[in-house]
């Protein structure tokens, strides 16, 4: 049996994503990043970069302690490699599904 292009994480990493927000109630800071991708033996960088790509859709949002919307830094969108552990670092706000009333 033949592979035809590659496995994408992406659909499988929205939905965990969804599942840890609605089960924490709250929203995900990068602990509860790294507790999902020791759970599910994963890089964190992946995760953190389905989350970057999901803000950039419109689908998430990227804030600070207060509540208040962070851009993300351009050059993390932009990157062809992988999320350093300083580029982790400079995440440091929380994460939440935006959700569309209607």
């Amino acid at each position: 049996m033949s592979r035809h292009g590659p496995l994408s994480l992406k659909p499988f990493l929205i939905s965990l994503l969804r599942e840890a927000y609605d089960d924490k109630q709250d929203n995900l800071r990068m602990s509860d990043l790294k507790a999902l991708a020791a759970e599910y033996s994963m890089r964190l960088d992946d995760i953190a970069s389905t989350l970057i790509g999901l803000t950039y859709d419109g689908g998430w949002c990227y804030q600070d302690e207060n509540g208040q919307s962070l851009e993300i830094d351009n050059q993390l969108l932009q990157g062809a490699g992988r999320l350093s552990e300083s580029d982790l670092k400079k995440l440091s706000g929380t994460w939440r599904p935006i959700v569309v009333e209607g």
